[in-house]
């Protein structure tokens, strides 16, 4: 599995700044839901504050994954809805390392999908956590800079 093969063109963003986590994760859930899959955006984002609550999934090297599992619509084909997100000006995240974050990978997965979120999940860290996506990712200046790293043949298998 690529990471090219969990995310489309259209599914990634370039923001100048944000004024908060709680705005980039609202800011995040209301794009999935607009152009990927009508969830509710409040529930969702709900579920999202709660599982940092947990502990942050700000991973570190100014890259975070937040991740939740809800209800799907019933007529929804997919089992995962992936957003990239780059910020121009990095945010706090409470990661582990106290950097800040400008590579938000977000992750929301349908109740009934068993285990394979946790396969998309792990792909997805593999790829922004490693140096060369990162710095891809952190010098292009538009989405279509970053779809064309994310298919660089250079990149190795996400999975």
């Amino acid at each position: 599995m690529k990471i090219r093969d969990l995310i489309g063109p259209d599914d990634i963003i370039i923001r100048n700044k944000a004024d908060s986590k709680k705005q980039i994760l609202q800011d995040m859930v209301g794009l999935i839901a607009s152009r990927q899959i009508a969830i509710d955006e409040r529930h969702v984002t709900e579920l999202l504050l709660e599982r940092e609550k947990l502990g942050s999934t700000g991973l570190g090297d100014g890259v975070a994954i937040p991740h939740a599992r809800c209800d799907f619509p019933a007529n929804c084909d997919r089992s995962v809805a992936v957003l990239l997100m780059k910020l121009n000006a990095p945010i706090d995240f409470e990661a582990n390392d106290d950097a800040p974050v400008d590579i938000i990978c977000m992750l929301i997965a349908s109740q009934n999908c068993g285990t394979s979120h946790l396969t998309t999940l792990a792909a997805m860290s593999r790829f922004i956590r490693d140096e060369d996506s990162a710095r891809m990712i952190r010098q292009a200046t538009s989405p279509a800079m970053i779809w064309d790293a994310l298919n660089d043949p250079r990149q190795s298998s996400a999975a």
